[in-house]
């Protein structure tokens, strides 16, 4: 197979996995999770750009009285993929108090999750000490401890009668990141014998350092109208203004008992890795492309670790560009990242991936936990280039068959000047490449080693190593670099496993500078630039001379 045939398979085996993501099933979530009784909640419902069939709606009228519906078209494009969705937003009012289940929906042959919903009693959920006032605002956190870098749900609520107009700011904490999650969520609840319209808002707030944690509430500013005064059409409102209650929340550092290694304080967190083969086979040259997906509930993205593979002996891995996003459940962010690997088998026999273990923190139970991916094994078989099997020697003819036939003899012995002649220029063949072969070797122990310059012959998979390097080095993976550094420069020296066999390889100067920063970034905590090590491999190895000795950029003053 030609290296063009390799990387079309590598592109059609990177992007296949990443059109399969985007075709998921629909999700659904509810705008909150508590409302009370003659309240109004949001189902929000996604599918799909190539979905057509609309939900079955009727389970839902068993518990629930449905409002109405909307539609909502979003379109996304991330690292140059087009991802198109539909939500489709159902209103609903609860018929009873309780805990209630919104029934799983039926979209053509999938299925919505079904949801949990706590319906309480009228009034309860109020915070407010005058419950009479016009415009009045009620916030609230939770959890009201936490760690560092956890999601806090804050939540504010606006409740008002008649405005004409408004403004609502946003809350702020000093030494916290704060965010705001998905869309208001507008309904009506009574309080006080008194009808409101409300509007509930929450953000996401991550704390960055250990204390406590002051959260400053917003103002609202707006004008309210008196619906029985003729002269408040003609913008005659009064201004009213409110603001929330002052917040406060107790922040943890780091706990003694979690893993060294990346903090991920999650209320939840997955690990997979798909495109194994079915049958557990492989073949030398082929590529097998991996994907790796972690997703974590209450982490946006930013904050979750880049994903690699273990070190594979016996295969070059060539990591793709990272894909990363997020969405909402309710008030919850959930961060996704998901890496492709194209694994090329290198020699057959047993291909070993490790396993791989990802240590996290559980914010709901308080404890560490583990997400692992168990190892696997798979059989990678010769590739269609190898060299065959010799065939055995064919048993000489010892005697005469009845059937066969009489002219057979005179007919072998008239080819047999054709098979000396053939014979012979075999000889002067193989003679000629041995020729060649003791005058390269001689050439070879006199001239220093050095890279084939532009346009001449490359060692095979020379180009794809060599570019697989580049592309890593526009990340901040140290270990992928590195990686893709001994990958291409196996393709010269194929016993090199490791930097420090490298670099001695190499002349004094930037590559070797550059590897020992490289280095010390993996192993000390020191930083790297991946600009440094691209400018410095640019124009490919600078090896030394077959002699052993750096004589530089000049030629020797007295060469031998």
């Amino acid at each position: 197979m030609t290296m063009r045939g390799v990387r079309y398979l590598v592109a059609v085996a990177v992007l296949w996995p990443m059109l399969a993501w985007a075709q998921a099933a629909p999700t659904a979530s509810l705008d909150r999770p508590r409302v009370g009784l003659g309240e109004t909640v949001t189902l929000n419902i996604q599918i799909g750009d190539g979905d057509a069939d609309a939900p079955d709606l009727s389970p839902l009228s068993a518990d629930f009285v449905v409002l109405g519906t909307s539609t909502n078209h979003t379109l996304s494009i991330v690292n140059g993929h087009r991802e198109a969705h539909t939500i489709l937003g159902v209103a609903l009012r609860p018929r009873r108090e309780g805990h209630l289940t919104v029934p799983a929906l039926a979209i053509g042959a999938q299925k919505t999750p079904p949801l949990d919903l706590d319906v309480e009693a009228p009034g309860k959920t109020a915070g407010t000490a005058n419950p009479d006032a016009p415009v009045h605002l009620e916030d609230m956190v939770n959890p009201t401890h936490a760690y560092v870098g956890q999601q806090i749900d804050y939540t504010l609520r606006l409740y008002f009668t008649n405005l004409a107009d408004g403004n609502l700011g946003d809350p702020a904490a000093d030494g916290a990141e704060v965010r705001r999650v998905g869309q208001d969520a507008n309904y009506q609840t009574t309080r006080g014998n008194r009808r409101f319209n409300v509007v509930e808002r929450h953000y996401a707030i991550f704390p960055q350092r250990p204390g406590t944690l002051d959260i400053q509430p917003p103002t609202f500013q707006g004008t309210v109208v008196d619906p029985n005064d003729m002269d408040a059409f003609f913008g005659s409102g009064s201004p009213v203004s409110t603001v929330g209650q002052p917040l406060r929340v107790e922040v943890r550092g780091r706990p003694s008992g979690a893993a060294d290694g990346a903090w991920i304080p999650a209320r939840s967190l997955s690990l997979s890795l798909d495109g194994l083969p079915a049958d557990g086979k492989a073949t030398v040259g082929q590529p097998v492309t991996l994907t790796m997906r972690l997703e974590a509930v209450g982490m946006p993205f930013e904050a979750l670790p880049a994903l690699s593979l273990p070190t594979l002996d016996g295969a070059d891995v060539y990591p793709d560009k990272a894909a990363t996003g997020g969405s909402t459940s309710g008030p919850w962010i959930t961060g996704r990242r998901q890496q492709a690997f194209a694994v090329v088998p290198t020699r057959p026999g047993t291909l070993h991936i490790p396993e791989t273990t990802l240590h996290w923190w559980n914010v709901v139970t308080d404890k560490p936990e583990e997400a692992t991916i168990p190892a696997h094994d798979i059989q990678v078989a010769p590739g269609s280039g190898a060299p065959a099997k010799a065939m055995p020697p064919r048993a000489p003819v010892t005697g005469a068959s009845p059937s066969a036939s009489p002219a057979a003899a005179p007919v072998a012995g008239a080819r047999s000047p054709w098979l000396w002649g053939f014979a012979a220029l075999a000889v002067l063949w193989i003679a000629t490449l041995l020729g060649w072969w003791l005058t390269w070797r001689r050439r070879g122990a006199r001239e220093p080693v050095a890279p084939a310059p532009s346009g001449s012959a490359i060692p095979v998979r020379e180009g794809a190593t060599r570019d697989a390097f580049l592309r890593a080095t526009g990340h901040a993976d140290a270990q992928a670099v590195e990686r893709a550094l001994l990958a291409w420069a196996r393709t010269y020296h194929p016993a090199i496993r490791s930097l420090g066999a490298l670099s001695p390889l190499l002349r004094e100067g930037p590559q070797r500078d550059a590897i020992a920063t490289l280095q010390r970034a993996r192993f000390a905590g020191g930083t790297w630039q991946g600009g440094m090590l691209k400018d410095a491999f640019a124009r490919g190895f600078d090896w030394k001379p077959a002699d052993g000795a750096d004589h530089g950029p000049l030629p020797p003053l007295y060469p031998r």
